[in-house]
């Protein structure tokens, strides 16, 4: 595991800012996650196949609203992940006291 050190004149008032920052964006990235997962349900309910399915194996001739509707799932597929990818690594990050 990689370490990270900053430093502050403030130290104490430095962590409790970056810890409360660090908490605030993964809030924010749940939420997003959230939100991006619910419209991928409505596709893979409408469609009856899985995000990853899709990704992998259709295009945009097998979906009623052809172009449109790929990119729009296509891009909340794509969003998830990134999503889910940056989450993963702020919940990796622990604060160490030295």
């Amino acid at each position: 595991m990689a370490e990270i050190k900053f430093k502050s004149d403030v130290p104490d008032k430095a962590t409790e800012i970056l810890t409360e920052a660090l908490e605030t964006e993964s809030l924010r990235l749940e939420y997003s996650l959230r939100l991006a997962k619910e419209r991928l349900s409505r596709f893979e309910k409408k469609y009856n196949v899985s995000s990853e399915k899709f990704i992998n194996e259709w295009t945009a001739e097998d979906l009623e609203g052809k172009d449109l509707e790929y990119v729009e799932w296509a891009g909340e597929y794509h969003l998830s992940m990134r999503l889910n990818e940056r989450l993963d690594v702020l919940k990796s990050i622990h604060h160490v006291s030295t």
